[in-house]
């Protein structure tokens, strides 16, 4: 199912520990499956609140180091939907 940037914000900021949204990304932007959540290691020094994972699928994006980490939800929802990201799970 393709989410809107403000669904997956309004997603993003209900995350409780361990929560996570799964994407399927289109093979034209790469293919694989990203994977957003929360930074276990948040709040410490120099960590941002949000990671995303990227793999070829669920099991190696869940294994994988971040790929890029920020505060604001708004960034990674813009990523999604530019790459029309399918939610999964």
């Amino acid at each position: 199912m393709k989410l809107t940037s403000e669904e997956i914000i309004e997603q993003m900021e209900q995350f409780k520990e361990g929560q996570v949204v799964k994407f399927n990304i289109p093979e034209i932007f790469g293919g694989g499956v990203g994977i957003i959540g929360l930074n276990p290691d948040y709040p410490g020094p120099g960590q941002k609140k949000y990671l995303l994972k990227l793999g070829d699928d669920e099991k190696r994006a869940g294994e994988a180091s971040p790929y890029w980490a920020t505060d604001k939800p708004k960034d990674f929802a813009k990523w999604v939907a530019d790459r029309q990201g399918d939610q999964i799970g």
